[in-house]
């Protein structure tokens, strides 16, 4: 099926650290995007609607799905949280549930308050798409010159991201390990309007995790694939704490899963594993992100939910 990703005009895709949306974002999925003042010459096209649209923009849109009911739109959705009730964007995805030419696609497993949306359209409209895996870095996949120290990254929130809260207690409490992990504050997020804290984002991000071993990974409260996951595998590091509710057996097999309440001695086995031991788990964690995550097995996914569910896509779509 022909793909465009509608942006916002308003939004400025330049202050994003991360690839979870926008160009970046379509870019991975292999798809085009376009700005939403251009929407009106891709009506021949499935039209996905990127997570970052304004409030303003949501009210065109509405406008603009109402009056092109012969074209498929799809909202992607990143973040369930219910403490999203009242943003613009989420209430603009449950005035539109209701039309014939609206689907959904997730970035995670629907819960919380997008779960309440899927329920709210009888579970047949929503597709769980997880983040794409295209690797265009060169990171050295060899782990010898590399710190014997896992790398710890990303926000903190005791509430949202529960295992991370406890994996730097477990370290702040164990002097043994206090010179076994090493902390790379969060940069904060620029796009939203908070100050950015240091400059080790993009390819220069992947080229820091590279230096060190093992990089700790964890989901959010609800279980979710967090971007981290794909990261740790773009870094080739070992992946190193709790596995998300989405993984498959093969992803979980090359995972190493903490004991929080031991951490002490889960991270000692760990520190003691042989190098190529490591290795190897780096390497088959890698492949499996590669594999299970590439973009045309997502878009061939995403298709057959779309043929499914809706037996008159236009043909021009196909």
């Amino acid at each position: 099926m022909k793909k465009i990703l509608l942006l916002s005009d308003e939004f400025d895709y330049a202050k994003m650290i991360t690839h979870d949306a926008g160009p970046g974002y379509a870019g991975k999925m292999g798809w085009t995007c376009t700005f939403l003042e251009k929407r009106s010459h891709y009506l021949d096209h499935v039209n996905l609607i990127d997570s970052r649209i304004t409030e303003r923009e949501c009210e065109i849109l509405e406008d603009h799905i109402a009056t092109h009911q012969e074209t498929l739109f799809v909202p992607k959705i990143v973040d369930p949280g219910g403490y999203y009730r009242e943003h613009w964007f989420y209430r603009f995805l449950f005035r539109i549930k209701d039309r014939e030419n609206v689907y959904y696609l997730s970035t995670y497993p629907p819960t919380d308050l997008v779960k309440e949306l899927d329920d709210a359209t009888g579970n047949r409209k929503m597709v769980f798409i997880p983040f794409p895996f295209q690797d265009s870095y060169t990171i050295d996949p060899a782990l010898s010159p590399r710190h014997k120290q896992v790398i710890f990254s990303g926000a903190r929130h005791p509430h949202i991201y529960p295992e991370r809260q406890a994996f730097l207690d477990g370290v702040r409490h164990n002097p043994l390990l206090w010179g076994k992990v090493h902390h790379l504050k969060h940069p904060g997020y620029p796009d939203n309007g908070q100050r950015q804290r240091h400059a080790i984002v993009g390819e220069r991000y992947m080229n820091y995790l590279s230096q060190f071993r093992w990089m700790f990974v964890s989901p959010s409260r609800y279980g979710l694939e967090l971007l981290k996951y794909s990261e740790c595998a773009y870094a080739r590091c070992v992946p190193v704490g709790q596995v998300p509710h989405s993984f498959s057996a093969r992803l979980q097999e090359s995972f190493i899963s903490l004991d929080f309440d031991h951490l002490g001695q889960s991270l000692r086995r760990v520190f003691s594993m042989p190098l190529t031991e490591l290795q190897e788990i780096a390497r088959a964690y890698y492949q499996a992100m590669a594999e299970e995550r590439h973009p045309d097995r997502l878009n061939a996914h995403l298709d057959d939910f779309l043929a499914g569910v809706h037996t008159e896509i236009p043909a021009l779509c196909l």
